[in-house]
Parts: C-alpha cells; structure tokens; sequence
C-alpha cells in the first residue's frame, strides 16, 4: 500500500539528514438534506450522510531538492462502513541546472494563474477553489523544466506522462498533456501566459493579469480559450425518454470553451477586505441545460404510481451528480468581506447564479496560533425556487476543523 511506502522511507532516511514535519487534522461535516428537492433521495437506494468525519496524519519530509508528502486518513460517514487509507500528496525532486535553470522529477502542485473563487489558467493542477472542507491537494506526475530571473518564469511541464493514451477517456485525472507557463513582472503589473497541449482537450491558450494600485486596491482578471471540452449530460434530458435501467450520464464532446474571471480587492488598514469577482465559466451548464434536467425529473417522479419508487430514486440519483461539478451555472458573482486581526480571521461570502437566481451564503472563522490552527463554517444554498442551488439535495453544511503540527 502506498501509504506504508511512505511509513518507510520516512524511517529509512536519517532525521540528522532531513526535515521531518507531521501534522494532524481532524474535521467534522454535518449536512442538513433538502427533502424537497427533486433531486433528493431517501436512503436506502442512498445511504444518509447527515455527518461526515476525516482524520488526515499528513507527513512530510524534505532533504535539499527533494519532497515526499502524504497523508495517512481515516473517514467515517454516517450509515457507512470507516474507510481508512492513504494518498501521497508530493513525490518530487527539484533539481538547479545553473544559469537560472532548473527541473522537476515527480508528482508536485503545480496551481497557476490569478483568481480567487476560480482560476481559469489553473490548467495543471485543476483545483476546485470552492469545494467545501476539502482535503490537502494532491499532486500531478510531470517532467519540468523550468527558468528563472529576477522579473520572469517559465515553465515546461510534460504532465502524467503515459496517461491519456485514449482520447476517449473521460478523466481528466488521465489526460496526459504538454502545458508551458509564462510569467513576467512588467512596470509593477503581473503578466501571466499558459499553453496546454493534450488528447483530450486539444489546445489551450490563456492570459491573465494583476495589477497593484497603491496601498489599498488590487485588480485582476484572466481568460483562457480551449480546442473542446467534455460535459457531463443526462441522456433522457438530451434525447428524451423518462426512465433508464443503468446510469444515463454521459459525456459529449462540444468545440471550443470561454473561462473567464475578472476581480477587484480592497484592503483596509484596519484588518478588514471586500473582494468583488466575477467569472464565466464555458464548460458549466446553461441555464437551459437545468431546465431540461428539471423537467425529465418531474416526469420521472410523476412516474411514483407507474414504477417501482426504487427506479426512480434511482434514475434521480444518477441526476444529482450534476452537481459534482465546481460551478452549477456558467455566469457566476462572489462577493466576499473578510476580517484579520493577530492570527483571528473571519468572513462571509455570498456567491450569485444571476442567470437562474439561485445563491449561496458561507460564512467562516480561523484562529492560527503557534502550532494549532481552529477552522469552523457555514454554507446554505438557497436563492429562487427554482434555481439549481435552490434544489440542491443537501441544503446546509456545517464543519469544524483542528490541525495541529505534532513535530
């Protein structure tokens, strides 16, 4: 197993020889259902998952060039059996060329480009920055070669080599790629260029920005065009019909896809920031996309006197999973007022669907002191009665977390 792997080379090298750190988190979700949702299905076709635990012993181990990172973890989740395991974070060694140059072997996160609530040239590492209580990211297999002065960077990554060998496959974590990045410091504004070459999503060209004006505002925007992109799509919503005997989400390809993002932030001499951010999301659904889903499942539960109550919670169940996706509609708001003051932070945050009016509030507090760090939250969605986030199968989350470093 992986994660004993880890366990052995952490006690394999010698503590003289390197740094060893460990942390341990423990976090805790409590969900509240939304029953009324069409998209809302009673256990047992789902079990209920009112609570969800995580104990994440994140290890790392750093020697010169080189890091391995990973986590040991154990989840519980209410009706289910514990699901202990491991995941190596990063895996890589950072090597000097000379001249500025340099390279990396291994798995490594690799995030790129401006924005806060989305990254549109984040074409490497993919990170949904709106997902609630995640755990720490986990790397991307790739050969770099990278380039350095005092005012530019760049980077040439050939990203999970040997995956990707079938264009038809639908995961991106696969998708074998060729991506160089561009950065430039220019008359005190930061330039941001990336490219991505790969099977599956053909080319990917963007560009983005930030600028500093004096001491208190921040702007910034970035947009990418890419060759196609794949969407996930009830087919009875697409091609009609009411009830599938096996899963009937599948993915088209479409041509060509916008990711946009523009922001501006102020920051307060008193601790306090308001950020203000808007962003177009090309390979999300349309409103129009909904609808059709909406519809096909109030045909389904129309169906409760004329099918077995199990086949329809379980095509409603296959629906749901479009709200796995980091954004439900493709024009999106975020408006966000935070508070920071000696290691305390707060804020709150209100993220808008205009297209639909659906919304989504979270508000959140940390504390971070010397070696401990508390983290506690809030999310509701809710918004017009029918908006995707108002009909949302799970209505409220709350969570809690403590992250001690033990050495």
């Amino acid at each position: 197993m992986r994660w004993i792997a880890l366990l052995l080379l952490l006690i394999a090298l010698p503590a003289r020889a390197a740094e060893v750190t460990a942390v341990l988190r423990l976090s805790g979700q409590w969900d509240t259902e939304n029953r009324a949702s069409p998209y809302y299905v009673a256990p047992p076709t789902l079990p209920a998952s009112p609570r969800n635990d995580r104990e994440d012993l994140q290890l790392s181990l750093r020697e010169g060039g080189f890091l391995a990172q990973g986590s040991l973890r154990g989840q519980l989740t209410a009706g289910r059996q514990p699901e202990p395991g491991g995941v190596i974070q990063q895996f890589h060694y950072d090597g000097e060329l000379g001249g500025g140059w340099g390279y990396t072997v291994g798995k490594k996160l690799m995030s790129w480009g401006v924005g806060f609530g989305f990254k549109p040239l984040d074409v490497v590492q993919r990170e949904d920055r709106r997902g609630l209580n995640p755990p720490p990211l986990v790397g991307v297999p790739l050969l770099a070669l990278a380039h350095f002065t005092a005012d530019t960077a760049w980077t040439l990554a050939w990203t999970r080599p040997g995956g990707g060998a079938d264009a038809r496959d639908s995961r991106d974590s696969r998708d074998e790629a060729l991506a160089l990045y561009g950065y430039r410091l220019a008359a005190g504004d930061d330039l941001h260029g990336v490219l991505r070459l790969s099977r599956r999503r053909g080319l990917e060209a963007g560009l983005g920005a930030a600028r500093v004006v004096g001491e208190e505002w921040t702007f910034h925007a970035a947009a990418l065009v890419a060759g196609r992109y794949r969407q996930r799509l009830n087919r009875l919503s697409e091609d009609g019909g009411t009830l599938a005997a096996a899963d009937p989400m599948i993915e088209r390809e479409f041509r060509r896809a916008a990711r946009l993002v523009a922001g501006a932030q102020w920051t307060g001499p008193a601790g306090f920031s308001v950020l203000a951010e808007a962003w177009y999301d090309g390979e999300a659904y349309r409103r129009a996309d909904w609808r059709r889903l909406d519809e096909l499942t109030a045909r389904q539960r129309a169906f409760d006197s004329l099918a077995p109550a199990a086949a329809i919670a379980g095509n409603a169940a296959w629906s749901s999973q479009a709200y796995l996706a980091p954004n439900l509609l493709r024009e999106n708001l975020l408006l966000r007022v935070s508070y920071e003051d000696d290691g305390f932070q707060t804020y709150a945050e209100l993220l808008a669907t205009p297209r639909d009016g659906g919304g989504v509030v979270t508000l959140g507090a940390s504390y971070a002191g010397n070696r401990q760090r508390f983290t506690m939250g809030l999310r509701q969605t809710g918004g017009a009665a029918d908006s995707a986030y108002a009909q949302a199968p799970i209505k409220r989350a709350v969570w809690a977390e403590w992250r001690i470093a033990l050495f």
